[in-house]
């Protein structure tokens, strides 16, 4: 009994000695060092009264010379990057005594790194779902929409129970501004970078004859690119990016084998969207209370009620009988699209973009302006978006009407125009695809 004992004492150990160590801030910054960054953190100037802004300039300027073409280097009380030029950033971290003047040796690594962080983001996710469901497999991506609500959700409350910090700096620089105020276990970018295209992988396959090792290799791939600018922007340690991609591994073997069942609740029975509507909006107003107020909780809404959108977008598509069924069973034959079907493919992705810009214009500023009166507040006050009670239904109605239009307004528009996509040919490529699968 004893040696039983011991023995789980030093698994124990172990493993507490091995996330110590996955954890350590003096990884990330050895990382960084790899792809040519160079801090220089110093003691910071004595600021009187207030803070104000500091420049430090390596020469004297030319005629008609701006500071950045000097990289002048502008140190302020806030974390940025104070210019569009990568070779000269200032970093000013939680350890208000230091700064950091951090020299950027190779760009190609910056900008490479960068992108990869922004298939994290917003931006990609608004250009990766309509694109699926406009010019390749609706019921692909409403299911991996479904998952990637669910990734996201799991991470971010995660994040806000657990409550671990970020690495410190130094040694590491942050050369991120947005996130810094959420904390850093797991890494959601690293969930949905793993969770997202393994997603696509398993879903495809089971519906289309694509090259099984190709596939893995991009998954992999991709994962390691994205999961890789988290730890180069000093955003994440080891740990973090590792219980991310394992994170989203253990969803998906949850969630898969009921995916099915539930996408055939939400396409088939009447009360769904009452069902689903309500079950995403308690998820959100029931999300974990945050300590201080950070941009974790309003990306975890926005991401639902696009993710509730879509659904029942998809629902209102079904029960109007516009989603084709497929003659036969899967496995479903790849071919190319032709130039025409390339041509609708880029008229119907830019129409909709634009669109949904629109709608999320429109929308959110007439939500704000109703919920700040409802609740006798000011529309112009920044703090005033911050307040749950705005914040909550605020992104939510908004990102649950942009769900809805891409799902069913815009292609029911595209089908009026004559521009839908062809579904009696199944095509795809890495730029547009076509298929007569069920969407």
């Amino acid at each position: 009994m004893k040696k039983i004992e011991i023995v789980f004492f030093d698994i124990k150990v172990a493993m507490h000695d091995l996330i110590n160590y996955l954890n350590s801030p003096h990884l990330v910054a050895a990382f960084q060092k790899i792809f040519g960054i160079e801090p220089t953190f110093e003691s910071k100037p004595k600021i009187l009264d207030q803070p104000v802004l500091k420049i430090k300039k390596r020469s004297p300027l030319k005629k008609n010379e701006t500071p950045e073409d000097k990289n002048y280097v502008i140190n302020q009380t806030s974390h940025k990057r104070t210019s569009s030029n990568p070779k000269k950033l200032v970093n000013i971290t939680d350890h208000s005594h230091l700064i950091a003047n951090t020299l950027i040796h190779n760009r190609f690594w910056y900008y490479f790194f960068h992108l990869g962080a922004a298939m994290g983001n917003e931006i990609f996710y608004c250009l990766f779902f309509p694109f699926w469901f406009w010019n390749v497999d609706g019921a692909i991506a409403r299911k991996v929409a479904f998952l990637w609500g669910i990734f996201m959700y799991v991470g971010q409350a995660t994040k806000d129970i657990l409550c671990m910090p970020r690495p410190a700096s130094p040694p590491v620089v942050k050369l991120e501004e947005r996130y810094l105020a959420e904390y850093g276990f797991p890494s959601t970018h690293a969930m949905v970078s793993a969770g997202l295209p393994i997603s696509v992988l398993v879903l495809s396959y089971s519906r289309y004859n694509i090259d099984l090792s190709i596939s893995i290799a991009i998954v992999v791939l991709f994962c390691s690119w994205v999961s890789c600018s988290r730890l180069y922007l000093g955003m994440h340690s080891i740990l973090d990016v590792v219980a991310g991609v394992l994170y989203s591994i253990l969803v998906l073997l949850i969630m898969i084998p009921i995916l099915e069942p539930i996408d055939h609740f939400i396409l088939e029975y009447d009360f769904s969207p009452l069902v689903v509507f309500t079950i995403g909006y308690l998820l959100c107003h029931y999300y974990p209370s945050l300590r201080q107020w950070s941009t974790a909780r309003g990306d975890t809404v926005i991401i639902i009620g696009s993710v509730i959108g879509f659904s029942i977008g998809s629902y209102l598509n079904n029960k109007l009988g516009f989603l084709q069924k497929p003659d036969e069973p899967p496995l479903y034959d790849i071919h190319f699209p032709n130039a025409f079907g390339y041509f609708l493919g880029v008229l119907r992705t830019i129409m909709g973009l634009v669109l949904v810009l629109c709608t999320r214009q429109l929308f959110k500023k007439f939500l704000l302006k109703f919920l700040c009166y409802v609740y006798k507040l000011d529309h112009l006050n920044p703090e005033s978006k911050k307040q749950k009670k705005i914040e909550l239904p605020y992104n939510y109605m908004t990102y649950f009407a942009i769900g809805v239009n891409i799902a069913f307004t815009f292609p029911y528009l595209f089908r009026l125009l004559s521009i839908e996509r062809d579904y009696k040919l199944i095509v795809v490529s890495f730029i547009f695809l076509t298929s007569d699968v069920k969407t």
